[in-house]
């Protein structure tokens, strides 16, 4: 058989904490924005995507968009003593895959610049697109200056002898840029020929501000910066060409002004907008308590132009006529804004933290549920939109399950409590307090009960390690069992086709089967492992685990014997899902944030998706067997090609 990669049909996610990381193309035709470690550029009348992966393991940190549409950059994070990338793709190539029935990010990636130590902060084209300067974390604080067709390093420098935060090219000039930071804003001006960066310190005065974002005027007069004070700064960064040594500087970039109006949460991000009656340079503030509001040319607040955001507004992008702007904020919601009206729209929501479940409910493939932290939401698989979201502040959902005839969303939380919510309304239909000691870690439903008759059963998991059967009727919830076997978390738990019979995995190497209607043990798996999932083969002939070991393995259902381990990859499997109707195929997730298909009896790969830049936390195969979708750590949820499309035997 041979083994293909699995096709991407769509992806839920922004990372909207990423400053300045939501843009408009210069065609206005296309947004580009980051998503853990990968880059999502998205048509905006068709909405089809191509997303840009360089199996990196550090996220996102900064993006850039050339202002002649043809390169995109993205900077990133790295861990330990490695140093971190900034990678420039190619973003008409990015467009044209847009157009394509499956996104691709074939052939987009140009360059892997990689020289500062941590993370790369900031970064920007300048105005001809010929030169890209990055800015390093705070460990590393140097500026370098790219040339951007061969992808070789021209000059570089300390950014400052404090930290600095953000960087911009100005508009009319190739070789010269702004950086700002922790009380400074410098002005610098590239030699290409020397090569060496002559920077200038503006003077601020008695002003002492740790400044966060900035943008800069069409005509290159004014920088205006935002700080964490919640102020927006005016410097006029006007400067000499470079002097000779002995040559003091006649002209020096200074602070001419700024708002006395503070923004709560300070300013996390700035965009300058012309005023289309007068032709003066206005400024777009976005603070950290979701105020967007425009600032006139003596920065004070136009009341009748203020909107409120949810979430701290991280990101601002005029759109090409300067009729709307984009909005993104902190807990990656998207806004389209309307300049005259300003009239805020949400355009898109996602889980801003990791997501640690996903099911479908029973014989529906149009819908699925996330557990994520502070939230369980519903989305639409085909439109791929938020139809509902139910938060519960300060607890994080582990496991998630529905009834089989649809009417409850059961879920556990990290505060040991089990809570079921109606699916419409998204209303609390009973909550179980102290279910586990600890967290409730695993939970699944009898799918052979019936819940609108006389009740129905279902089956926690804690970090107890214990396994409870509960009773759940119209007027109150019963625990049946308690069962304490386990010596470590409970990972999964999933009964069989009648409900007879549970199988649990935990983290002490043992997977037990449980009579539920006893409340005793059937069989034990042992093995030298973490079992992070366990499941039934449809014809309950044998049982699938995977865990730490790195290992798939085949059991006799009969008497719990190990019949063979397959190799899953090189880190530990974290969840694994099978097909419904014949178990021909099955799906696995892992630590090395890959999705893999596989052929049960030959115990082959047979497809492999790359895209989730963290751990993967759980796959669901739909009913109708047409999708494969899979949540992680990183927040993003990827819904691939199902198994007869994309994972056929090869003939």
């Amino acid at each position: 058989m041979d083994c293909k990669d699995l096709k991407l049909e769509a992806v839920i996610g922004f990372t909207g904490c990423v400053c300045n990381g939501l843009h408009y193309t210069p065609c206005g035709q296309y947004i580009v924005y980051p998503l853990a470690a990968g880059v999502v550029v998205r048509s905006i009348t068709t909405g089809n995507l191509a997303f840009l992966d360089a199996q990196t393991d550090g996220d996102v940190t900064c993006l850039a968009v050339s202002r002649n549409g043809k390169y995109l950059a993205s900077g990133h994070e790295t861990f330990g003593s490695a140093k971190a990338y900034a990678y420039v793709w190619d973003l008409e190539k990015a467009k044209q895959n847009c157009q394509k029935e499956k996104p691709s990010a074939g052939g987009c990636l140009i360059h892997s610049l990689q020289q500062h130590q941590g993370e790369v902060r900031a970064l920007d084209f300048n105005s001809d697109s010929t030169l890209l300067a990055t800015l390093g974390g705070r460990d590393d604080n140097d500026v370098v200056v790219w040339d951007v067709e061969s992808g070789k390093g021209i000059c570089g420098s300390p950014a400052a002898n404090e930290s600095s935060r953000c960087i911009k090219w100005l508009n009319g000039r190739r070789d010269r840029f702004v950086s700002c930071g922790n009380n400074h804003l410098r002005v610098w001006q590239v030699c290409t020929l020397t090569p060496k960066l002559h920077p200038i310190d503006a003077n601020m005065g008695s002003i002492r501000r740790n400044m966060q974002c900035l943008d800069i005027s069409n005509d290159d007069v004014f920088t205006f910066v935002g700080s964490t004070t919640g102020e927006v700064l005016k410097f006029a960064i006007t400067r000499d060409e470079i002097q000779p040594f002995a040559k003091p500087d006649a002209l020096q970039p200074a602070l001419k002004d700024y708002n006395q109006n503070r923004f709560s949460k300070g300013v996390l991000s700035v965009s300058c907008i012309i005023n289309p009656l007068t032709g003066n340079t206005n400024v777009i503030a976005g603070s950290g308590d979701g105020v967007v509001q425009i600032l006139n040319p003596k920065l004070q607040p136009i009341v009748s132009h203020k909107a409120e955001l949810k979430g701290g507004v991280t990101s601002l992008s005029l759109s090409p006529d300067n009729k709307t702007f984009l909005a993104g904020t902190e807990i990656s919601q998207r806004y389209s804004v309307d300049v005259s009206s300003f009239t805020p729209e949400l355009r898109s929501t996602c889980h801003h933290g990791s997501v640690n479940d996903v099911r479908f409910p029973a014989n529906c493939s149009e819908i699925f549920v996330t557990a994520s932290v502070k939230d369980i939401r519903v989305w639409n698989a085909r439109q791929r939109n938020e139809l509902l979201r139910i938060q519960v502040p300060n607890r994080t959902s582990n496991a998630i399950d529905i009834t089989p005839s649809g009417t409850t969303i059961v879920s556990g939380w990290s505060d040991g409590i089990i809570r079921a919510f109606f699916p419409e309304s998204g209303k609390l239909m009973f909550s179980i307090p102290d279910a586990h000691t600890g967290e409730v870690t695993a939970l699944t439903v009898c799918a052979s009960d019936n819940d609108l008759g006389h009740g129905w059963r279902m089956i926690s998991g804690g970090e107890d390690g214990r396994v409870k059967v509960w009773k759940v009727t119209k007027t109150h919830q019963i625990m049946l069992h308690s069962t304490k076997e386990h010596r470590g978390q409970i990972n999964s738990v999933v009964c069989n086709s009648d409900g007879s019979q549970v199988l649990s995995s935990a983290s002490d190497g043992s997977c037990i089967v449980w009579d539920l209607d006893k409340g005793t043990r059937i069989h034990a798996l042992l093995d030298q492992t973490i079992f992070h999932g366990g499941l039934y083969h449809p014809d309950e002939s044998q049982y699938l685990t995977c865990g730490s070991n790195y290992k798939l393995g085949y059991w006799d259902a009969s008497n719990a014997t190990a019949i063979r381990m397959v190799e899953g990859g090189e880190a530990e499997i974290t969840c694994v899902d099978i097909q419904p109707s014949n178990g021909e195929w099955f799906v696995s997730g892992g630590a090395d944030r890959s999705v893999k298909v596989w052929h049960y009896d030959d115990g082959i790969t047979t497809g492999v998706g790359w895209g989730h830049s963290g751990k993967v936390h759980s796959v669901r195969i739909s009913p109708d067997e047409k999708k494969i979708v899979s949540v992680g750590q990183d927040g993003a949820i990827f819904i691939w090609s199902g198994l007869p499309n994309g994972c056929e035997k090869a003939k």
